[in-house]
């Protein structure tokens, strides 16, 4: 579901939603399934402008046609969704669509969970805050190649959060 191709693709962030550009304080009054918080797609804007960065969604968004309308009248600038294995962590979905795109060199993920990520490099913002200037700032650094170090959350955050998704099952 390519949506738009750039001449050349060098620089990606594999972008969840939920927990990233809305948060626990995300003023939704009409309890929409799909909302965005203004002042965080503010901050992924000027992440994708730093960087030069292409966006591929990578949240469980991409499985609804409402989630990828209300993601495009957002004006989410994404280009691409990463594939749906079913049963598999995202991290296998992302490593598939970085094997179809060897033009991609630097790339991040940010999402608010550890869906068995810990090989990919991984910018993890709190659920309750979602993307913040600091996060910004450090995969800014990341993708200009200034240093090779990812914020993720604690290891024992991050178990929990692995443990979750195992009994749940994998959503996407």
């Amino acid at each position: 579901m390519m949506l738009t191709r750039p001449d050349r693709l060098s620089k990606v962030i594999f972008l969840d939603i939920d927990g990233v550009l809305n948060c626990q304080r995300t003023s939704n009054p009409r309890h929409l399934p799909y909302i965005i918080d203004d002042a965080l797609l503010a901050r992924l804007r000027q992440l994708v402008d730093r960087t030069d960065a292409s966006v591929v969604l990578s949240s469980t968004w991409r499985y609804d046609p409402a989630g990828i309308f209300s993601a495009k009248r957002y004006g989410i600038p994404f280009i691409d969704v990463i594939p749906d294995l079913p049963h598999e962590p995202r991290r296998k979905e992302i490593l598939q669509w970085l094997q179809e795109h060897p033009e991609v060199t630097r790339y991040i993920v940010i999402d608010d969970e550890d869906d068995d990520l810990d090989r990919l490099p991984l910018f993890q913002p709190s659920s309750r805050t979602g993307l913040t200037e600091e996060i910004v700032a450090g995969a800014a650094d990341y993708l200009n190649g200034k240093t090779d170090k990812d914020m993720r959350s604690n290891r024992f955050v991050r178990v929990l959060q692995n443990l979750n998704a195992v009994f749940k099952g994998h959503p996407g």
